[in-house]
């Protein structure tokens, strides 16, 4: 994050994905930064491969808001730590075109710890949204 930016502020929430709590193999994190909306998450690999976690993550964005109109606009490979990941990025609107807003949603597998993380950043900057997305990416360590 900036060195500006603090969680004491940020609505920062930690629980569990797959379970109750949240634990080295699986959770969920939720928190504003600079403006825009973090979810982030981790599970067991399972067979799954980014490409499909950013699929399945666009869907549940999709689904969880039915009356937003949501175009996708790109999407690519990234590298996390050292690690093959995907990317794919979409603008959201309400039925009128008015409130448009975007979000950039990555996936990679962590081959240390067995585990797949997905981030998705939303927020109506397009180059607040860019730069929070990179700047998370680039500071994630995978760990063991």
């Amino acid at each position: 994050m900036d060195e500006d930016a603090s969680f004491a502020s940020s609505d920062f929430n930690l629980r569990g994905w797959t379970e109750a709590e949240a634990s080295a193999d699986q959770g969920l994190i939720t928190f504003t930064y600079t403006g825009a909306k973090v979810v982030f998450f981790w599970a067991p690999e399972n067979d799954d491969v980014p490409q499909t976690v950013v699929d399945s993550t666009y869907e549940l964005q999709k689904l969880s808001q039915p009356d937003i109109n949501f175009t996708p606009i790109n999407e690519g490979d990234l590298t996390v730590d050292g690690e093959a990941g995907r990317f794919g990025g979409f603008l959201a609107a309400d039925s009128s075109g008015e409130n448009a807003s975007g979000g950039l949603i990555g996936a990679w597998t962590c081959q240390t710890s067995g585990t797949i993380s997905s981030l998705t950043v939303t927020g109506p900057d397009a180059t607040a949204l860019q730069i929070r997305f990179d700047r998370l990416i680039s500071g994630f360590e995978c760990g063991s």
